[in-house]
């Protein structure tokens, strides 16, 4: 019995390990084409101002936005499958 927690254990930290390395992708995916998309249209001449403080401004709106919050489905999908696929092996 002690072997199999030790097992499920050892999976798990194995499976936290790897969405963590495919949250910090996505995001800095994300945060990466949001800046680009920012500096496009800054350059198309529609924004007056500075252009720093502009994509500083727009970063900072992602920062609190849905789609930073949505990222963290990455961790709640995966592991919420495991765990119901847990359960249903055991008591279904």
């Amino acid at each position: 019995m002690a072997g199999l927690i030790l097992g499920w254990l050892k999976l798990l930290a194995l499976v936290l390990a790897a969405l963590t390395l495919v949250f910090w992708l996505v995001q800095a995916y994300s945060r990466s084409i949001r800046r680009e998309r920012l500096e496009k249209r800054f350059d198309q001449g529609d924004v007056p101002g500075d252009r720093d403080a502009y994509i500083e401004a727009g970063m900072a709106e992602y920062d609190h936005g849905l789609r930073r919050r949505l990222i963290w489905l990455v961790y709640i999908i995966p592991l919420g499958a495991m765990a119901i696929a847990l359960w249903v092996v055991n008591y279904g």
